[in-house]
């Protein structure tokens, strides 16, 4: 699916120019009423747009899950091998090692198989019932039977059951954040608006499906239900999001296929060889099954799934829930953090974050206030309709519109008891908030000396609070609050208010002005919001969380690129990715500049701006899709429904455990359980580890295969020039190749998932997109070990062979296996040396390497080396083979101390 062209499936969409026209215009286009539609064309609208419900398109079916579990180059290579065995009649080997591949696949299957729920959760956002205006009366029906051209009523509390064109609001005001990433109540109403290309959350005549009402009520015309809403156009992206390769799983693809190829070539060489000596075809095909058995490392899968699982209990005691394994690899080669801002960097609070009064300021949590900002802190706590009350399990807590809840607490803050503030000051009169006036205003009796904040104020007159927008205060006010007096408001006066508006304003904050007017008891002016005396005007912001700044710039320090993408304000986007250290040029890029660029401006902005805002869900996968198309590994962080198809789109989704919604925790790969975006730098270092354990394991499974490979290659090479009595035809057989592959690369892989961090995990980059396995000097040092392992694996056995011993086999056998022990012990570290690192600081490896000899002296000297066709060895062979192990751990360690003296070494950074 195009991500420029996504059109929902339903037969009504929803028409960007609503916003642009009148109520009258709305009504007609949609062939409806105000007293709304009748129940007989209620009934034919159903039929012809469907209900009012989003679609699931369904995902990937099981059988298909479980067919490409069998479709790897690596697996089909093991098929081959099994069928091979059964004509051979060697039904041990095809048993085993289709059981092997069995085994995986269906491990496989079951960890891809986890559904997707955030179509379900999507689900549940709808409302079960609405009441609607239908044949001239108001009724209820269920949401799902809502049709365009419906009538619906809104109240405080509801939740939207469809995309509205406002008809009437009375002081309607909604909470849209998990929709647009807006963080406070939106102010609506009904006239038309200037601009068809309005972003959603400037469309404040617009009501949209899965928003919830906060507060007044209103009246909506439906003009799209189901996936022809804003939000059934989420559900069409999130379902037109294909899952892309991890990281991890392209390059583990790629190593897969040239171990096939290598496979392949070898086979090929070893029939050749074995045809030239006079081999029968049933010997040539039991080589070639061998060959192909040494080069697949059986334990692959079991050793990255354990790895995975390793780091993702790591990343759960640092409280990052892991939803999808390959998630925790992912993380150590992110490059991008694309976060959302609200919830995510910001508290999702709303915040006083200073009182600007004209003779100083007061910031909550500093200085005590002084007297004029207590006045103007108790105009702000009686003006005010939110509440203070005791919530089972939760305290004390403020209860209320995020403005009015922030102006209680800052009062709080300033040391006045609102409660007994309210109590002593009951409320005598009201006038709504209204977004026409944008004001409201509470009337109080006289103070009659009760109230000591209050004091400067005269106490024999009724007092009317009033907060608003500053620019319309400004203009019905006579006078300011200054040095403890009523000032005239003169042009200085004036000035101080615009300019104090204007600077807060341009640091994204929302600005309120505060006011009162005294009149005697008694008197009810006919304007009772003229007359006004300026208390003070307050910036209230959603803050950064406080620990974020510092993760942001560890963040940088790694070499990854914060970048914050928010459905907010651009001046609020702007300030707080200001203070946070992102994006330092001031940079900032709407969605409605976005969509004037071309395909090249859309990708060069999106690798250089960090700031956007006032985007749609749209903009943020396509801004995701921009940067994976140019090589970056993209982490998206967030919490709303908007943020969703972006979070499943992106390498890595990460949404918030507390703030987040369903939809936004079922599209992500992790969960954080505290929403603090430093747990994300954490993760990413856990991320890293696993990334080079990973490494390590496939390093050390390569080269002792490819150790086995010489064996298998080697071995016949002799007997091309020497008499040949057959009993020598291949050095391994599959059974035993198999046995050693689950020994090393299986139980000895699993250990290396416990290795602890490197030192600088965190200061260096990240790995290169798209970056091989092996450079940095890893291949090389891999092919020299695994020469190592093979030719002194075949020269111990062409000596055991050549001079008789009937056990040669099982001598060639216990070799590898001890190599392969010693080897691990080696790999641990690619620079340092053991002693370094310390023998005990991965116990685990201690455990199962002993697990590993056990098994092996089990082979020889129980009646499992009967089904292995082992014979058993003496101990001076055991010892040899032993040595053989020492020998390889010393080698390696030596080369290593020479490389750190030269300043040389595996490169486990950037490469």
């Amino acid at each position: 699916m195009s991500i420029e062209n996504l059109t929902a499936d339903s037969p009504v969409e929803t028409d960007p120019s609503w916003h642009v026209i009148s109520v009258e215009d709305a009504l007609e286009r949609i062939d409806s009423r105000a007293s709304g539609i009748s129940t007989a064309e209620a009934e034919e609208r159903l039929k012809r747009y469907g209900t009012n419900e989003l679609v699931d398109r369904g995902g990937k079916p099981a059988w298909k899950i479980l067919w490409e579990q069998f479709t790897s180059v690596m697996v089909l290579i093991l098929i081959a091998a099994t069928f091979l065995s059964l004509i051979l009649g060697k039904f041990l080997e095809a048993g085993a090692i289709g059981g092997i591949v069995l085994m995986f696949a269906l491990l496989g299957f079951y960890q891809e198989y986890r559904a997707e729920k955030a179509i379900a959760a999507l689900r549940q956002m709808t409302v079960p019932t609405v009441r609607v205006r239908r044949d001239g009366v108001t009724v209820s029906v269920p949401a799902r039977q809502v049709v365009p051209g419906d009538v619906v009523h809104l109240d405080a509390g509801t939740v939207v059951p469809a995309d509205l064109r406002l008809l009437e609001v009375v002081s309607l005001r909604i909470q849209e954040a998990a929709l647009t990433g807006e963080s406070e109540a939106v102010d609506k109403k009904t006239t038309p608006l200037a601009g068809e290309d309005l972003p959603v959350g400037d469309r404040i005549n617009m009501a949209f499906s899965g928003t919830e009402v906060t507060y007044g009520r209103g009246v909506g015309l439906v003009i799209a239900t189901g996936m022809a809403t804003q939000l059934g156009r989420i559900a069409d992206l999130l379902q037109g999001v294909t899952s892309e390769q991890t990281p991890l799983q392209a390059r583990l693809d790629h190593v897969g296929k040239q171990l096939a190829l290598l496979g392949v070539v070898v086979a090929g060489v070893v029939a050749i060889l074995g045809a030239l000596g006079g081999e029968t075809w049933s010997n040539l095909v039991l080589t070639a099954i061998s060959v192909a058995v040494a080069v697949i490392p059986e334990g692959l899968p079991a050793v990255v799934t354990f790895t995975l699982a390793v780091g993702a209990q790591r990343m759960l005691r640092r409280n990052a829930l892991v939803r999808k394994l390959p998630a925790v690899e992912t993380l150590g080669s992110v490059t991008t953090i694309c976060s959302d801002k609200t919830g995510t960097l910001t508290q999702n609070k709303m915040t006083v974050s200073t009182l600007v009064l004209p003779d100083g300021t007061w910031t909550p949590g500093g200085d005590a206030p002084s007297s004029a900002a207590l006045v103007a802190l108790a105009a702000g706590a009686l003006c005010n309709n939110a509440e203070i009350r005791h919530v089972d399990g939760e305290g004390i807590k403020t209860i209320g519109d995020p403005t009015e809840t922030c102006l209680l607490e800052a009062a709080q803050a300033g040391g006045i008891d609102v409660v007994t503030l309210r109590s002593v000051m009951a409320r005598i009169g009201e006038l709504p908030f209204d977004s026409e006036r944008k004001r409201m205003s509470t009337r109080h009796a006289p103070l009659a000396g009760q109230v000591p904040e209050l004091a400067q104020l005269p106490q024999d007159l009724d007092l009317i609070f009033v907060k608003g927008a500053v620019d319309g205060l400004l203009t019905r006010a006579t006078g300011v609050f200054a040095d403890g007096a009523i000032r005239a408001l003169d042009d200085a006066a004036r000035a101080w208010v615009e300019d104090t508006n204007k600077d807060l304003a341009s640091r994204g904050q929302r600005v309120l002005g505060l006011a009162v007017r005294l009149i005697p008891p008694g008197r009810t002016p006919a304007d009772p919001e003229t007359d006004l005396v300026l208390v003070g005007v307050v910036g209230i912001i959603d803050p950064p969380r406080p620990e974020v700044a510092a993760a942001v710039a560890t963040c940088q320090g790694a070499g990854i690129r914060p970048v914050m993408i928010t459905g907010d304000h651009p001046l609020t986007a702007q300030a707080i990715a200001r203070e946070l250290g992102i994006g330092r040029d001031g940079g900032v890029l709407t969605g409605v500049e976005l969509d004037r660029l071309d395909a090249e401006e859309f990708d060069h902005a999106s690798r250089t701006v960090n700031v956007f805002a006032r985007v749609s869900p749209e903009h943020k996968l396509r801004l995701v899709d921009s940067l994976q198309r140019h090589g970056q590994i993209v982490a998206m962080t967030g919490d709303g429904v908007n943020d969703a198809p972006a979070l499943k789109k992106s390498d890595i989704g990460v949404a918030m455990g507390i703030t987040g919604t369903d939809v936004s925790k079922e599209a992500s790969d992790m969960v954080l359980r505290d929403d603090n975006f430093a747990t994300i730098i954490a993760a990413v270092e856990e991320g890293r580890v696993i990334y080079d354990n990973l490494r390590r394991f496939v390093s050390f499974a390569v080269a002792g295969n490819l150790g086995k490979i010489i064996v298998m290659v080697g071995w016949p090479i002799p007997f091309l020039l020497l008499p040949f009595d057959g009993t020598a035809a291949v050095a391994l057989l599959p059974l035993q190749l198999l046995w050693l592959n689950l020994m090393t690369d299986g139980l000895l892989g699993l250990a290396m998932g416990k290795e602890p961090a490197e030192s600088k995990v965190m200061r260096r980059p990240p790995h290169v997109p798209g970056g091989s396995l092996w450079t940095g000097g890893l291949g090389r040092r891999t092919v020299w070990i695994g020469l190592v392992i093979g030719f002194v694996a075949l020269g111990i056995g062409f000596w055991y062979h050549e001079t008789g011993n009937p056990a040669w086999q099982s001598m060639l056998f216990t070799t590898l296996a001890f190599l392969q022990i010693g080897q691990a012990f080696a790999t641990r570290s690619h620079h340092d040396s053991l002693t370094t690192i310390g023998w005990r600081s991965n116990t685990l490896l201690l455990w199962i390497a002993a697990l590993v000899l056990a098994l092996q002296l089990a082979a020889l000297y129980t009646p499992l080396g009967v089904f292995l066709r082992l014979e058993p060895l003496g101990a001076v062979d055991l010892m040899i083979a032993a040595a053989t192990g020492v020998g390889l751990l010393v080698l390696i360690e030596s080369v290593k101390a020479v490389d750190r003296r030269r300043g040389v070494g595996i490169s486990i950074g950037r490469h």
